[in-house]
């Protein structure tokens, strides 16, 4: 149930600059060491730190955020030395088919044999050396680009909650704030649903953690399966999972997410393992709709406060937000 509530520069001065650049590229900050990232306070209430390991899971998810910050600074950089190496190769190419002319030039014109031998010698050499300088700027450009996939795949680790599959907080925070720019600039609607698995603390303690993350794998599932490419579904943090809905009014989104609480609810689970009765696993969900200049911030709050509404309504249902 649910209720209504560039080309290259010939001056180009710049090789120590650029030397020197590549050398700070992955140096590390001294401040950095001195003063290493914090840990963020745990968002759960102390009665709730027995949880599901809250503790070591708050501090999982902190340092995935920053290793996923990390990772795409470190991108950005590449980024940068990539395009300075394909510039510079670009550059050594362009010398060495000018001295190469040159050398031709040299040899066309008819001076003392001694002058044009110094002269086509130390040109020979500088062409050999220009050749080879692009050689490994090549080869060096090419470990950039296999670094950048390696930080790709890195990033998308970084991006996804390792029990359930689905993206994390980060990633889902990233996702709200891309939508709620897109549903602003098309006047579109948007619509987000907070989920919250009821009476998980009891289903760990009388079942325990293995049956719990199962569940919460369950659920993931449930929600992703009907999923389109407008629909967005990422893990907020323990047994909390938030639906963006992009172009979806509210009332459709309700509607939806109540389908899949009511199909979920119909099912009985047991234990893999000795067949044990879990008995019936249910959620409650709040939905809010994108209002005026609001942050998607702001709109998950509404969206928490329906929730809470569910959940003191007596769990099991969806309830949306009345600021509709």
């Amino acid at each position: 149930m649910f209720h209504d509530r560039i080309p290259p520069d010939p001056n180009d001065q710049s090789a120590n600059k650029r030397k020197s650049w590549l050398r700070s590229l992955f140096s590390v900050d001294e401040d950095v060491l001195a003063n290493p990232p914090q840990l963020l306070d745990p968002p759960f209430p102390a009665s709730e730190a027995d949880l599901i390991g809250a503790d070591e899971l708050v501090d999982l998810a902190v340092l995935a955020t920053q290793l996923a910050e990390l990772i795409q600074s470190a991108r950005d950089r590449l980024d940068g030395a990539v395009e300075m190496v394909d510039r510079s190769a670009d550059d050594a190419a362009d010398y060495g088919r000018m001295l190469s002319a040159s050398a031709r030039a040299i040899d066309a014109h008819k001076l003392p044999q001694s002058a044009v031998q110094a002269l086509l010698d130390v040109t020979r050499q500088m062409i050999d050396r220009t050749e080879t300088a692009e050689k490994r700027l090549r080869s060096t450009n090419g470990e950039l680009r296999a670094l950048q996939r390696d930080l790709s795949v890195a990033q998308e680790t970084a991006e996804r909650d390792p029990l359930t599959g689905l993206p994390n907080r980060r990633a889902l925070e990233q996702a709200m704030t891309r939508a709620v720019d897109t549903a602003r600039r098309a006047d579109a609607a948007l619509s987000v649903a907070f989920c919250d698995i009821d009476n998980f603390k009891r289903l760990n303690d009388v079942h325990g953690h293995a049956v719990g993350d199962r569940v919460l794998r369950l659920v993931g599932d449930c929600l992703s399966e009907d999923a389109d490419d407008r629909t967005f579904i990422g893990r907020q943090g323990g047994e909390e999972f938030v639906v963006l809905f992009e172009g979806v009014p509210v009332i459709e989104a309700a509607a939806r997410i109540d389908a899949i609480r009511e199909a979920l609810s119909e099912r009985t689970l047991r234990s893999r393992s000795d067949g044990t009765p879990i008995g019936r696993v249910t959620f409650s969900a709040g939905v809010a709709a994108l209002n005026g200049p609001e942050t998607g911030e702001e709109l998950l709050h509404r969206a928490d406060v329906a929730l809470y509404r569910a959940k003191e309504g007596g769990r099991n249902q969806v309830v949306i937000d009345p600021g509709v």
